[in-house]
């Protein structure tokens, strides 16, 4: 029930929003080992992290340069290297592959689809690197929770997030990073200007378009909504569709807190942020005040008591958010991240 109704408040978003990297699937370990006793520039992480997803699909966790005390975590739980995917990968990338790579934190992050037991899995993971061996690696798998219009969205991943900035248009990386952690502290202050967001701003959330005008794929229709959920479309109907407009008008205040907030990796050439959190719900909220839209006072708040974590990918381009490419699935309330 409590993924029904995350979906149902994703898809709400996706209607109004609506209505208005594959470099190759097979690993490149060439440079891996070469600089395993040093550090990694850009390509040999991603490098890695291409062995590591064929390594994954393999099941054979020797193939890639674990450290003896590896920390590894997958959907927030601590499990020894070899189990979760390492068992039950069974295809490797398809054709959505985004890859963030930050040679100054000796981080590498990937978003990636795969199969798991043949089935579709939206794995979003990270690996950290010191002298050249794994010591931290983290995955976020979306299982079971995407149906067709979300899949359709995460069949090719969107260009702009593949694409290698000119010079022109970077940032440095200290201002890449704060835009990143700006993102959060928009969501829970309920100001989409505290967070430096393009006016084109498009938002991804396990491939279902929340924010921003572009067409999607395949739409999502709700069929027979209860009153609290039809109140709720008619109120997003006239809502600003930008990503800052739409988290102006309060209807994020469901979202209790954001917590463990981590961006610790930026990637200059490609102007990619990435972040984790946790999202916290109360589901103490049962009515929130709408800020900034003509004729609407109040609207029914999304229910729902659940812990979600999430990693999302930033486009930065001249330092402001163009992209969001986000994924997250429900837990049970007050669990953490491992981390």
């Amino acid at each position: 029930m409590k993924t029904k109704l995350l979906i149902a408040i994703a898809t709400l978003l996706a209607t109004i929003a609506l209505t208005a990297c594959n470099n190759g699937a097979e690993p490149q370990t060439q440079g891996v080992q070469e600089t395993q006793a040093a550090d990694c520039d850009r390509q040999c992480l991603e490098n890695m992290m291409k062995q590591y997803l064929n390594a994954l699909v393999q099941h054979d966790p020797s193939a890639v340069p674990f450290a003896a005390d590896v920390k590894f975590t997958e959907n927030t739980a601590h499990i020894p290297v070899g189990e979760g995917l390492w068992v039950t990968a069974t295809e490797g990338p398809s054709d959505f592959q985004i890859y963030a790579a930050d040679p100054v934190a000796q981080q590498v992050a990937c978003l990636v689809m795969m199969k798991e037991t043949n089935k579709p899995v939206l794995l979003g993971a990270r690996l950290k690197l010191v002298n050249g061996k794994i010591t931290e690696a983290e995955h976020l798998a979306v299982r079971d929770e995407l149906n067709a219009g979300q899949l359709a969205n995460l069949e090719k991943v969107r260009p702009a997030l593949l694409e290698d900035l000119p010079p022109e248009d970077r940032t440095p990386r200290d201002q890449m990073l704060a835009a990143g952690e700006a993102y959060y502290v928009a969501l829970t202050g309920e100001d989409g200007k505290l967070a430096p967001f393009a006016p084109g701003c498009e938002r991804r959330e396990n491939g279902m378009t929340t924010a921003g005008t572009r067409e999607q794929q395949a739409a999502i229709p709700i069929s027979n909504p209860d009153p609290d959920t039809r109140k709720m479309m008619e109120v997003m109907a006239k809502m600003p569709r930008d990503c800052e407009g739409q988290i102006s008008t309060g209807a994020f205040t469901y979202i209790t807190d954001i917590k463990e907030r981590r961006v610790p990796i930026a990637d200059e050439q490609k102007g990619l942020v990435v972040g984790f959190s946790m999202f916290w719900h109360k589901s103490d909220v049962k009515e929130y005040k709408v800020k900034g839209v003509p004729g609407i006072d109040t609207a029914p708040s999304f229910q729902g008591t659940f812990n979600l974590p999430a990693m999302h990918i930033y486009k930065i381009r001249q330092g402001k958010i163009h992209e969001i490419e986000a994924i997250g699935f429900q837990l049970p309330y007050g669990l953490t991240s491992g981390w």
